[in-house]
Formats: C-alpha cells, sequence, structure tokens
C-alpha cells in the first residue's frame, strides 16, 4: 500500500475519531486535520493548495449555509420565530409528541421545497423557543427534525444536496425526482413516525409530566400576532425568502446554483432592511463554516489518494453484471459512507462510479443513480455528521444545557437510516425484479 494511502487514511481516521469523541471541540478538529492533510499532501504530491480552494471545499454548501444563516439573522428580529412557536404551541396542545410530529411533518414537507440545511435554520429556532416556554427538553424534538429534514430532502432536486449533485452527473430534471424518489420517501416518512412513537413514548410521557401548566395556559390565551416585534421587517424579510424559495424551486431552470439563490436573496433582504451589520455577523456560525471547510479538505485528501474510490470499486466489482447486486451495493455502500464521511463529499466519490456502471449495465440504469441518492438522504441520518442540516441541529441544540451528543444521535439515527434503507432496498428489488411497471423509476 502507498505511504500516502496510509497517512492520509491516519488523518482521516484521527480526525474522525476525534469529532465522535468529543475530544477537541469539532471545528478545531477538523481544522487540524485539514492543515495536516495539506502539508503531508505537499510532501508526497497528492494535494496542492490551489486544490483547497478550487476542488477540495464545496464553496456551494457554505455559501448556502452563509446565506441562510444571514437570512434567519435578520427575521430573528421580526419576531417570526416567537409568533411560529406560540402557533405551533397551541396547535399541538402541550402534547410533547404532537410537537414531535408537528415540527417533524412540517420540516419533512419544507424539505422538499427548499434545502434541508435551510429547513433546520428556519424551524428548529422555533422549536428552541417553544421548548423553553414549557420547561421540555427539546433534545428529541430537534433530533427528529433532523432526521425528518433527511429523508423529505430526499425527495426533489433541491432538497439535498446530493441530488444536486447527482442532478449534474445524471441529467435528471425537477420531476424526475418526484417520479421516482417521491412515493418512497413518503412511505419511509409514515415508518419513521412508527419509529419515533415507540422510542419515544416513555420520554413523551414524562415531558407531558414536566410541562409548565401555567405557561401553556398563557400560550393557549395568547394570539400569534401579536408576538410580531416589527411589521415592516417581518414583511420585507418574508418578501426576501419567498423570493429564495422560488428560486429554488426554480434553480434548474435559470441555471443558478442554490449558494448564489442564497447569497443573493440575502443580500436583497440586508439592502431593504439596512440591519447592523457587526450585529449580524455575529449571529453567523463562523465555527460551523470552518468545521464545513475543514472537513471537505480532509475527506479531499483521501479521495486524491484513492481510498474511498478503493472500497467503492472493490465492493463493487463483487456484483459486476448485475444491475440488482449493483444497485443494492450502491445503496448500501454510499448509506454507510455518507454516515461516516458526510454524504456530500462521498457523493463526490460515487459520481464517476455510478456513471460507469450506468453505461455498461442493461435494464433500468437510471436505477443505479436513485440508489446513490436514497443511501446519500437516509445514510446521512445515520450520524450527526452525516449531512449537513445533522450538524446545524447539533449546533443549535447547544443552546441547551445539554446538547445533542454523538451517543444521543447514533441511538435514533442508526436505526431510522437502517430501516428506511431497508425498504429503498426493497423497492429497488421489486423494481428490477418484477415485469410490472410501479412507475417509480421510469427509464
Amino acid at each position: 500500500m502507498d505511504i500516502e494511502l496510509i497517512l492520509s487514511t491516519l488523518i482521516f481516521l484521527g480526525t474522525y475519531v476525534a469529532i465522535l469523541t468529543n475530544k477537541v471541540e469539532r471545528s478545531l478538529a477538523a481544522l487540524t486535520g485539514a492543515v495536516l492533510m495539506v502539508v503531508v499532501g505537499l510532501y508526497f504530491g497528492f494535494y496542492t493548495e490551489k486544490e483547497v480552494i478550487t476542488q477540495a471545499i464545496d464553496w456551494n454548501t457554505i455559501g448556502l449555509l452563509l446565506g441562510m444563516m444571514m437570512v434567519v439573522g435578520v427575521l430573528k428580529d421580526s419576531g417570526l420565530f416567537e409568533t411560529l412557536a406560540i402557533w405551533a404551541a397551541k396547535l399541538a396542545r402541550g402534547d410533547y409528541f404532537r410537537m414531535i410530529l408537528l415540527f417533524g411533518f412540517l420540516t419533512a414537507i419544507l424539505s422538499t421545497t427548499i434545502d434541508n440545511v435551510t429547513t433546520i435554520l428556519l424551524v428548529a429556532p422555533i422549536s428552541m423557543s417553544i421548548s423553553s416556554v414549557l420547561g421540555v427538553d427539546p433534545k428529541p424534538i430537534l433530533l427528529t427534525q433532523g432526521l425528518f429534514s433527511n429523508i423529505g430532502g430526499v425527495a426533489t432536486l433541491v432538497g439535498d444536496p446530493p441530488n444536486i449533485m447527482i442532478s449534474g452527473a445524471g441529467g435528471f430534471h425537477y420531476m424526475d425526482y418526484i417520479y421516482n424518489l417521491a412515493p418512497t420517501v413518503v412511505i419511509c416518512t409514515l415508518v419513521a413516525v412508527i419509529i419515533f412513537k415507540i422510542a419515544f413514548s416513555g420520554k413523551a410521557e414524562e415531558e407531558n409530566q414536566k410541562i409548565n401548566e401555567e405557561a401553556l395556559k398563557g400560550i393557549m390565551e395568547r394570539k400569534a400576532t401579536e408576538e410580531v416585534a416589527n411589521w415592516p421587517l417581518l414583511k420585507k424579510g418574508l418578501f426576501g425568502l419567498s423570493f429564495i424559495i422560488t428560486l429554488f424551486v426554480l434553480h434548474s431552470l435559470v441555471s443558478i446554483t442554490p449558494a448564489l439563490v442564497a447569497l443573493t436573496g440575502a443580500t436583497l433582504i440586508l439592502i431593504m432592511t439596512r440591519p447592523n451589520m457587526d450585529e449580524l455577523l455575529e449571529r453567523v456560525e463562523w465555527s460551523t463554516l470552518l468545521f464545513f471547510a475543514g472537513l471537505f479538505v480532509v475527506v479531499h485528501g483521501v479521495v486524491e489518494t484513492g481510498l474511498l474510490t478503493k472500497i467503492a470499486q472493490g465492493v463493487l466489482h463483487l456484483t459486476s453484471g448485475s444491475l440488482l447486486f449493483s444497485a443494492i451495493a450502491i445503496l448500501f455502500l454510499t448509506a454507510i459512507g455518507s454516515g461516516m464521511v458526510d454524504n456530500i463529499p462521498f457523493t463526490a466519490a460515487m459520481l464517476p462510479i455510478v456513471s460507469t456502471l450506468s453505461a455498461k449495465l442493461t435494464g433500468s440504469p437510471n436505477i443505479l443513480w436513485w440508489a446513490l441518492a436514497f443511501g446519500a438522504g437516509f445514510g446521512g441520518n445515520a450520524t450527526y455528521i452525516g449531512s449537513s442540516a445533522n450538524v446545524m441541529i447539533v449546533k443549535i441544540s447547544e443552546d441547551h444545557e445539554e446538547p445533542i451528543s454523538m451517543k444521543y444521535w447514533l441511538k435514533y439515527g442508526t436505526l431510522t437510516t437502517l430501516i428506511t434503507t431497508l425498504i429503498a432496498g426493497l423497492i429497488i428489488a421489486i423494481q428490477i425484479l418484477t415485469p410490472i411497471d410501479l412507475s417509480l423509476f421510469p427509464t
């Protein structure tokens, strides 16, 4: 084995161990790993400083996060989140599990329209606010939002960053995702409800006993619209947000990236509202952006030395010539890899492999692309570094005295990943093996 492959693998594993064990603050762990990877790469010739900027860092993801963080930062002063929190609490009538489902379904639905990271940035602060008012634990609510956002995001082209990458490589359009992925997403969403009902039934009963009855009574008597602190700011902010959502839906037609959509919309809102920029920039989660940038640099190193490609090719070599086995291998390999690495860089590593197999296999080779989408989306639920949305959930949970830990996430995330991935695999197998056209995977 090449020395550069060994060293890059050790740096990669060391970085992830530091992140998973929480021994080092995750942005510092990612930055340290990135610096080590580049230094070793420069010495052995598999990395250059130029690659860090031009290839390694996914600026589309960074720009998307930055733009939406600024949008949320402006909207915080309008009272929008407090208004939605009161509305949600009144709709749930203080029932804890109903709140879990309410926020979960809201997240899943929004994640089909706008990307799941933006959805989390918009919805998670609302659930944190209402949990604080009622005196209940926000962790299960936040966790299920993250899981639902990844499941729902699989359904559309704009719902999950890996889908955007797959669209570019496979030449798919918005409605291709609706036809091929949405039916399975609906099934998995309903199954997830059952999982959460079983998993959190005891917790829900416990939290219902803790609810501050006086606070709940006060909430039920309040009008949501009275929570708006600044109507002109709210109207301008919602206009800008509507502009962003519209462009997200149409971005494949107008050929602009999600990052440009978010930054354009954020700039429009800033021009209309003229906030204090110093205060606004303090609300941007710079440590989260640094974490993603460092993680991208680390993963690019093991991509360049061929670690991910060797793993993928080794597994897929065993399935050569079989559409069914290839699709299932791609599905589960991507699910496992996305949970370990983050679904964006792992999808990037899988794109050329899937493209090659799609060209060689007969039958309905587009299924391989959908298997990749399912694996990236559902597999991203396994750990809190499996997707960008998960990282944002954990960051937001840190405002609570007991934030979401990796152990806590694994307890529920791996089970959700396993069951939803199995469902996707079963549907793929039925479609390949049955002569009946289920209209899930049109060629």
